[in-house]
């Protein structure tokens, strides 16, 4: 019985440890266009908000739509914890996907991607 208490409390302190160390990665706090927006005009840029500062030397925004790939800017940073890419033209109503890449304070390369939809009132 006290051996198996003894393992169960190790278990439990690994979780915690574990849990702790994967919260402290960076994190996508805001996003614009947001998640799941549905737009009524073409946005002039993605702009995306983290927890941690990001490392411009790692990061990546890419934006593919309904006809493949959409040229955006290089990303630079705007403040202390966001980047921006500005688009390069206008986009055509549809489905569009952004998918970024960054690294915060511990260095971990951490990706994501959100969807949202553009379609102009007529």
């Amino acid at each position: 019985m006290k051996m198996l208490r003894r393992s169960l409390l190790v278990a439990a302190c690994a979780l915690v440890a574990l849990t702790v160390s994967l919260s402290a990665h960076m994190k996508l706090e805001k996003a614009e266009p947001a998640a799941d927006a549905a737009l009524t005009a073409s946005p002039k840029h993605v702009q995306l908000w983290f927890t941690e500062k990001p490392d411009l030397k790692v990061t990546k925004v890419e934006l593919k739509g309904p006809a493949g790939p959409v040229k955006l800017a290089a990303a630079h940073m705007m403040g202390a914890m966001s980047v921006m890419a500005a688009l390069e033209g206008e986009l055509a109503d549809g489905a569009y996907t952004v998918s970024w890449q960054s690294a915060g304070n511990d260095g971990h390369v951490q990706k994501g991607e959100y969807a949202f939809r553009l379609k102009r009132a007529k």
